[in-house]
């Protein structure tokens, strides 16, 4: 937001610097991002009168004129088609700065210089040129009285002016016009402030409008206040120079003196206003409404828009005149024939406003302000100050009335500051009195108690909300830097952390020590990803930023794939990720919201080689088994190990379980999938419940000491042969669950196929470790063990011991 220097100064009587308003605004937390130079104070300009204007014999749009500036006459070079001998124009002599930026961002310098082989001792000059406005069409031509030599400052006053660009946070609403900002500077200054809306009444004028036009508002939830004034017997015309100065200096184009007295008081008091052509108005009548249907609306900029359902309108009669909050229409706009002005200066809900804007692409000074909050309390003394303003510049006629419709006045809020609770807060020593005296000043209505301050909050801070509120205004306004550096600090012992969290740390720690590199993705995913999932499981969002990020993720893959494939993309030959994020299914027990169950996951993801090519040893691609073992060297650290049991769901796909609880699955992550997310490499993913793994833990025992046993193992190896579609888990499972505790371990030392056996069968060795603490183990009480096993892998799976 731009805000001027010498606009500030028609409300506050400083002698600061510009740099030193710099200075002061940004320490009371409105930054000031960058600082320009801005119009041109005349040094060095005067009226000269051509004596001369020849065309220059090199160049066919150029002339060669005689210039007398009364000290002396000077040969210029002119490229203005509308310049002739014996005019009054504005010379910018030898050495004069003129606001026109160059290409490396300096001022132009007027210098002596050859045109073409004509000699040029200085220009004559446009508007633009003098930062008068962007007109280049020709130079200035004054008036035939104006006398050679004279300084142009006696015709025109010094436009000379900073502009500094604020980068105003959304939660400052109020400061997003001249006299928001220049409170604050009064404030930090203990300067009065010189507010022209103190002028006017709150509440308008007895007498309404209703003789002349009706004013209903239809939909209260969008509109909150709507107020109208009118001025009569106006003329249309260009604006005086002190009103094109100050629109100027902040960038904006000067239109007409009643455009441009709206936009001014727009910028001073940060209340959007619009004028209508009463005459263009049907039926007299103006109606605040929306519409079902999307609607076709031309706007101010000769822009035809198609203006979706639900937007808010100014309609008159029969027709829509302007797009509420955001830009006015051209079939009601204030022309040349205009000659009476219906002002209108109302309050739009700001989410409904933010929506039209957003969905038309349509960012204006008026929606900016309407989308942060416009204080509605404002809304009457802003159409008074504005009709005041037009009356004077277009010789026109105040109506003394005002139609406001208010149907729910917004009243201020009351907030409590206990002073000893601000000082302990900031680390301060500030009074009662001077805490009263900043809250004053920034218009709070302060009641001293005590020790406590009783504080009425204005209606055009919406964002003072608590106590903390109140005691960062005192704090930003009092200035940080003038409170006292501690001597010491005061720590307390810190709280231990819950569960939940201890848990979720120790997993992260636990993913990097296994060599895995975390991820952060999106939890918002495209809208062609509902096919992966099923249209049953995809929660969309109501208001999507893009179709790329249009549903609530369902699971983490693919966040794994998108940051794979773009580290592949970059010549990374293999992943190791892992990612800790929510996901969000369909249920009818909600976790937060009614229908939406949103849980905790974990995804370990592999992808491509396990090693770069190596004049040793070529690349070896991760497999599913480099992932399962991952994921067992988590669940050992977390000494959840033997609580888990897999089970195979096809020959792709593993489920992990815990009891009756599903924790996850171990899969190969499938083709079309790998398609959508423009992956090209084989890739495996595990996703884990957190969860529920944090319920388990949750219910474990404290770690507890467990002596070497005094006894040594016994390890029996059996090989059983079985059909090839029999899956090695299943049979080792079956053995833990007949072996009984005695069975510390078992694992597959070998496999064999082909030989001696029928082409359908191969043959699994296993590898069992018996121990028992309170004996050595023979023989004689391994093989009641083994014989249980073998009958029983033979009646489930026809296995047979290998002979």
């Amino acid at each position: 937001m731009k805000v001027s220097y010498n606009w500030l100064k028609l409300y506050l009587d400083f002698t600061l610097t510009a740099d030193e308003v710099a200075e002061k605004l940004t320490l009371t937390g409105l930054e000031v991002e960058d600082i320009e130079e801005t119009g041109t104070d005349y040094q060095g300009i005067v009226v000269g009168e051509v004596l001369t204007c020849e065309k220059h014999p090199n160049a066919d749009r150029l002339s060669v004129c005689d210039v007398d500036i009364k000290t002396e006459k000077l040969h210029i070079v002119c490229g203005a088609p509308n310049i002739e001998a014996g005019q009054k124009v504005v010379v910018a002599t030898v050495g004069t700065e003129l606001p026109v930026k160059l290409d490396n961002g300096e001022n132009l310098v007027i210098r002596k210089s050859k045109i073409r082989g004509e000699v040029s001792q200085g220009m004559v000059c446009a508007e633009d040129e003098l930062g008068m406005g962007k007109d280049h069409s020709g130079i200035i031509v004054l008036d035939e009285s104006a006398k050679p030599g004279t300084p142009l400052t006696e015709f025109y006053p010094s436009t000379k002016d900073t502009t500094f660009e604020i980068g105003l946070t959304p939660n400052r609403p109020d400061a997003s016009s001249h006299i928001g900002v220049a409170r604050d500077l009064a404030a930090v200054l203990k300067l009065p402030l010189k507010n022209p809306l103190d002028d006017f009444k709150n509440q308008g004028f007895l007498n309404d409008l209703s003789d002349q036009v009706s004013i209903e508002i239809k939909n209260t939830s969008k509109c909150i206040r709507y107020s109208a004034m009118m001025v009569e017997n106006i003329t249309v015309k260009e604006s005086p120079e002190w009103l094109k100065n100050h629109l100027q200096s902040i960038g904006l184009r000067p239109i007409n003196n009643i455009v441009d007295v709206t936009n001014f008081v727009l910028h001073e008091t940060g209340q959007p206003l619009h004028a209508f052509d009463l005459d263009l108005l049907s039926g007299k009548k103006i109606a605040v409404q929306d519409f079902d249907q999307e609607t076709n609306f031309t706007t101010l900029d000769e822009i035809e828009r198609k203006v979706p359902s639900g937007s808010l309108f100014i309609c008159d009669g029969d027709k829509p005149i302007a797009i509420a909050g955001v830009m006015g229409g051209k079939n009601s706009e204030i022309n040349s024939n205009t000659k009476t002005a219906l002002i209108e200066s109302a309050c739009f809900e700001p989410v409904s406003t933010r929506k039209t804007s957003k969905k038309l692409s349509l960012q204006t000074d008026a929606s900016y302000r309407f989308e942060r909050g416009v204080d509605p309390n404002m809304a009457s003394k802003a159409a008074q100050r504005c009709a005041a303003l037009l009356a004077e510049v277009s010789g026109g006629t105040i109506i003394e009335a005002m139609t406001d419709v208010y149907p729910t006045p917004v009243k201020p809020a009351q907030l409590t500051l206990r002073i000893d609770r601000m000082n302990k807060f900031l680390g301060s020593d500030i009074s009662k009195e001077e805490a009263a005296a900043i809250l004053r000043a920034l218009e709070f209505e302060v009641t001293e108690n005590e020790n406590i301050l009783h504080c009425e909050i204005p209606t055009f801070r919406p964002d003072v909300h608590g106590e903390v509120d109140l005691i960062e205004e005192v704090a930003r306004i009092y200035d940080y830097n003038n409170i006292p550096t501690p001597d010491y600090l005061k720590l307390r012992k810190l709280q231990p952390l819950p569960f939940h969290e201890r848990f979720r740390e120790k997993v992260r720690n636990s993913s990097r020590a296994l060599g895995l590199k975390e991820i952060y993705s999106n939890s918002l995913l495209p809208e062609n990803v509902t096919r992966h999932w099923g249209e049953e499981n995809i929660i969309p969002t109501l208001n999507p930023i893009t179709k790329d990020q249009a549903i609530l993720r369902p699971g983490l893959i693919h966040g794994f794939l998108n940051s794979a494939d773009y580290n592949f993309k970059r010549n990374v030959s293999g992943v190791r990720f892992f990612e800790i994020g929510n996901v969000f299914s369909r249920s009818e027990n909600g976790t937060y919201i009614p229908g939406v169950k949103e849980e905790t996951n974990l995804l370990f993801g592999l992808g491509g080689n396990k090693n770069d090519e190596h004049w040793l040893e070529k690349p070896t691609p991760y497999s599913l088994f480099d992932l399962r073992s991952l994921v067992n060297g988590l669940f050992d650290s977390l000494g959840l190990g033997d609580k888990i049991q897999y089970q195979k769901d096809n020959n792709d796909k593993l489920i992990i379980t815990a009891g009756k609880k599903q924790v996850g699955s171990i899969s190969v992550v499938g083709k079309e999938l790998l398609k959508s997310a423009d992956f090209d490499k084989p890739a495996y993913a595990a996703e884990l419940s957190l969860t529920v793994l944090e319920e388990i833990a949750h219910q474990q025992k404290d770690y507890t000491f467990k002596p070497i046993p005094r006894f040594p193992s016994f390890e029996f190896d059996i090989a059983v042969v079985a059909d090839k579609s029999v899956a090695s888990g299943d049979l080792e499972n079956m053995i833990r669950q007949v072996s009984g505790k005695k069975l510390q371990s078992i694992r597959i030392f070998d496999v064999f196929e082909g030989g001696s056996l029928e082409d359908n069968k191969k043959s699994i060795a296993f590898r069992l470790i018996f121990l028992d603490e309170s004996k050595t183990l023979t023989i004689k009480d391994i093989d009641p063990i083994i014989q249980k096993v073998i009958k029983t892998l033979n009646r489930e799976f026809s296995a047979t011991l290998r002979s």
